[in-house]
């Protein structure tokens, strides 16, 4: 794609472990879980949906750390994502 850029999560990265509500880590979760409850917010989405959300992040904060935009903005930004997928 002209004008685009690849961000490559590192294979090991927990984006189903992940809250994409709060950032708490589950320390397992199996494959046959396929919802996602967080035990310390009591956020509830599907499995991929969470995951999807955690990699749009990463992938946020990669790309605005490259532009040199603050952390204070990155999470504005990461709120923005989360929002927009919760609600299409």
């Amino acid at each position: 794609m002209y004008g685009a850029e690849l961000i490559v999560a590192d294979r090991w990265f927990p984006s189903s472990k992940i809250c994409s509500n709060c950032g708490y880590k589950k320390e397992s979760l199996s494959l046959s879980e396929r919802v996602f409850d967080c035990e310390q917010c009591s956020f509830v989405c599907d499995r991929d949906l969470n995951a999807s959300l955690n990699l749009a992040s990463l992938a946020v904060s990669s790309t605005v750390s490259a532009w040199g935009v603050d952390s204070a903005d990155t999470a504005t930004l990461k709120q923005e994502i989360s929002f927009k997928f919760a609600h299409e």
